[in-house]
């Protein structure tokens, strides 16, 4: 396997709760795939011989909509944003990828098309590059590589349907709260009765997660944790886990604001 840097040295920042998250999703507690860890020995060492690592920047881009979907990336140290870039410059985000997750093109097929995201490396990232052709290749000869692909898929379609429900949602306040119960099941760190969500998230990058300015988000995190929803330390971010039972709160003038607790049964 070739390892092609892109300008920088791969960062040696190191994050303990951040590996020790990333150690027990190898140990087999992952709440997502990882396609690597997925196929059999013989169809890992076919990938390998015909991959590259790169390496990319923080806000170096992988690729951008409209390319060609020629190629996937599956990231082996980082965090990479997958996003729309809309005509007025805004961007509205569908997935943050880690460890172990595809990017990209995953079709075994011609109706894959073009990329419809741009993604984005959030932080230096470290990632392994696979042609289509040479995936095709390993599906064509395995029908277990096959069903992983297949399972990838899945996964896909189904995170798409959580953004889907979140946008959907009328207030600002219930996408939020959404958005932080979806983030805390895919990257939450358990720390008994309440969850860290993994990745240090900008205020930023979850307004553009639920289609919000960051002034809003900003404010409702305030107000989540006035209430007691949400607890942070500098930009770590906890919620109360599934079975912990948040504080009521009241907002605004003397409406009572959805707690983190039953904005979860719409997540």
């Amino acid at each position: 396997m070739e390892t092609s840097p892109v300008g920088y040295k791969v960062s040696d920042r190191v994050d303990p709760a951040h590996d020790a998250k990333v150690e027990a999703d190898y140990r087999g507690a992952s709440t997502y795939p990882r396609f690597m860890e997925m196929l059999n020995e013989a169809d890992r060492n076919f990938l390998m011989t015909r991959s590259v690592a790169k390496c990319f920047a923080k806000n170096q881009v992988l690729y951008v909509q409209g390319d060609p979907s020629e190629s996937l990336f599956i990231i082996l140290r980082g965090a990479v944003k997958v996003h729309y870039i809309q005509d007025n410059g805004g961007s509205l985000t569908t997935s943050y990828c880690r460890e172990g997750m595809l990017v990209g093109a995953h079709g075994c097929t011609r109706w894959a098309g073009n990329h419809c995201w741009s993604a984005q490396a959030l932080v230096d990232s470290r990632v392994l590059w696979i042609g289509r052709e040479q995936l095709v290749e390993l599906t064509e000869r395995s029908p277990h590589a096959l069903r992983c692909v297949l399972s990838i898929s899945e996964f896909k379609a189904e995170q798409l349907k959580k953004v889907i429900q979140i946008l959907a949602e009328t207030t600002v306040e219930r996408r939020i709260s959404m958005a932080l119960r979806h983030l805390g099941r895919l990257y939450g760190i358990d720390h008994g009765d309440e969850v860290e969500i993994d990745g240090r998230f900008t205020h930023q990058e979850i307004a553009e997660m639920i289609g919000a300015s960051r002034q809003s988000v900003t404010t409702l995190l305030v107000c989540l944790e006035k209430a007691g929803d949400i607890r942070r330390e500098g930009r770590r971010l906890f919620i109360p886990s599934e079975n912990s039972v948040p504080h009521a709160a009241l907002v605004g003038r003397g409406e009572r604001r959805p707690s983190m607790e039953r904005m979860a049964r719409f997540s």
